[in-house]
Parts: structure tokens; C-alpha cells; sequence
């Protein structure tokens, strides 16, 4: 995973870094978008994530239990918004105010009888190892719940 600020990328959404990394997912792309396209999904494979709630027109409810320190979480409640493009196999995410801005991108194309996700993070969050974290669990928890 690299993060936009090393040279061969750049910064995006104010400034923030943008990271990005990829993994191969044994399912057929239209069922891989399908399953991460619905947001009642998103606390299965987002690991902080512990609910999510429709509101209307893409908007959701989020709650989320962030590490703030090492041992230390705490609950969480925001708005985000979802946008949905079937046609280009992407979804993206992010964050309505709050304190830590962050958008995000699943893409998912073919590959290999497969699929190849890429993941897209844009965040405030000055901790760029807990954001490569994060990803990563992502990655894994996705790729463990769809192959089965």
C-alpha cells in the first residue's frame, strides 16, 4: 500500500493522503459488487464499523468504535453518505462533518475468473499505520466472508 504523499502519487480531498492497495477475490465481480454495494453489509468487513442505517438517498447513520489510543475505544455516532455506480462496479463512502474527514472507493474489476478489488482511502487521520491497518483488515475480512 502506498500513500499519496510518496512520489508516485499525490495528495487528494484537501491535502489528505490517499491510500491505496488491492487484493484478489475468488468470486465473480458482479457478486463481489453486489455484496459490498449493500451498506447493511458494511459492519461485516469494516472492522470499527458495529452499525449502519439507511436514512434516504444514499445518506446513512453510522456508528463506529475507533481506537483512540492503544487499549482505548470509544463509540462513535455520524453521518456519511454512499453513492453507488453498478454499471462501473465502484462504491464510494464518506464522511459527513464530524472531526476526521474520509472518503473511500471499492472498485471491482475482472480478473483471472475472479476478482480484483481496489480500495481507495482518503483520511484526515494523521495515524497513516492505523489507516494502512485498517485497510488491510478490510481487505482480509472481505475476501474471508465472500470466498467462505
Amino acid at each position: 500500500m502506498v500513500p499519496s504523499d510518496s512520489p508516485s502519487a499525490g495528495y487528494r480531498l484537501g491535502g489528505m493522503p490517499e491510500y491505496t492497495d488491492s487484493i484478489d477475490i475468488a468470486v465473480a465481480p458482479g457478486l463481489l459488487f453486489d455484496y459490498l454495494a449493500d451498506v447493511s453489509n458494511l459492519p461485516r468487513y469494516m472492522p470499527r464499523l458495529t452499525a449502519v442505517e439507511e436514512i434516504g438517498d444514499g445518506a446513512v447513520e453510522v456508528t463506529a468504535c475507533p481506537m483512540i489510543e492503544p487499549g482505548k475505544q470509544v463509540e462513535v455516532k455520524g453521518r456519511a453518505w454512499t453513492r453507488v455506480d453498478k454499471p462501473g462496479r465502484m462504491f464510494s463512502w464518506g464522511s459527513v462533518g464530524g472531526r476526521n474527514g474520509y472518503k473511500g472507493t471499492f472498485d471491482v474489476d475482472p480478473q483471472d475468473g475472479g476478482s480484483r478489488l481496489i480500495v481507495r482511502i482518503t483520511s484526515e487521520r494523521g495515524d497513516a499505520d492505523a489507516v494502512r491497518a485498517g485497510l488491510q483488515d478490510t481487505m482480509s475480512a472481505i475476501k474471508r466472508i465472500v470466498e467462505g
